[in-house]
């Protein structure tokens, strides 16, 4: 078995389009924005993952290989697996390998060893070349450039067509031009492979809001609130979506546990003078 040891893998660096209002950004995010009646698309994210790829870039010998990973400061084993195999899943694989007692739980610094079989090997190399212009995708994203910033995105899917995080960010980039209908295909092929996946179920949601489908995406909130219950986002634009598709009790009663989450914003106040407008029809 080759070994090689690879760099260690940059911490995440977070880029958002357009300004970032209430909410932080996270690996893949988009934010709502409240204007006037509607949910706008206020930012995305992208991760620079693997930026020092030099250790996939070894003469293929064939056979079975295996790195070496330095954990940065706030990775986690999903992100590890997504960044390098292309699938979170197999962070039950890496833990297994690795004899971790607590996978939830891993220390910066600490090393693990990453197998590959053959064919993971040539996929990771594909996502490797893929990732120069992918990152500059994400600098272009994070300037306000989405011409450009789609043009490094699709570039990079022509290099590893399998490569999520870059159909992702194409998907808000689209979004954020105004492409809805492109938008949302993008979407529901991400959510379709990956239904768990927060930052895809949001995004998806926000798009059909965008396009007034306010059942539809009364549905995927409730889907992205099925995986994380105190996503407070995902709170309001469910509100926002039975609101606008005139489910009156229902908006009002999501309305009162979008308070229970954040009581104090200035999204807090917009949720207390709709219920006082739902009640008083």
């Amino acid at each position: 078995m080759q070994t090689i040891t690879s760099r260690r893998v940059r911490a995440a660096r977070r880029a958002s389009i357009g300004s970032q209002v209430g909410y932080p950004c996270t690996q893949r995010s988009a934010v709502i924005v409240l204007l006037g009646a509607c949910l706008l698309l206020g930012g995305g994210c992208g991760k620079k993952a693997i930026k020092d790829d030099d250790w996939i870039r070894e003469p293929d010998t064939g056979g079975p290989r295996a790195i070496t990973h330095e954990v940065a400061v706030g990775e986690t084993l999903t992100l590890i697996a997504d960044n390098y195999y292309g699938d979170p899943a197999l962070a039950s694989k890496i833990a297994r390998q690795n004899g971790l007692a607590d996978p939830d739980r891993l220390e910066p610094g600490s090393v693990l060893q990453l197998e590959f079989t053959e064919q993971e090997w040539l996929t990771a190399q594909k996502r490797a070349a893929a990732m120069s212009p992918y990152n500059r995708g994400v600098d272009l994203m994070a300037h306000g450039d989405l011409q450009a910033a789609e043009r490094e995105f699709r570039l990079a899917l022509e290099m590893a067509p399998e490569f999520v995080n870059a159909r992702y960010n194409l998907a808000l980039v689209l979004l954020k031009r105004g492409q809805l209908d492109l938008a949302d295909q993008i979407l529901n092929e991400l959510v379709l492979a990956r239904p768990g996946e927060p930052d895809f179920l949001f995004a998806l949601g926000h798009t059909q809001f965008l396009q007034t489908k306010f059942t539809e995406a009364a549905t995927t909130f409730r889907a992205l609130l099925s995986v994380v219950p105190d996503h407070r986002r995902g709170t309001f634009g469910l509100a926002r979506s039975l609101q606008e598709s005139g489910r009156t009790q229902e908006a009002v009663a999501v309305w009162r546990a979008y308070l229970k989450l954040d009581g104090t914003s200035s999204w807090a106040d917009e949720a207390r003078r709709n219920i006082e407008i739902l009640q008083g029809d």
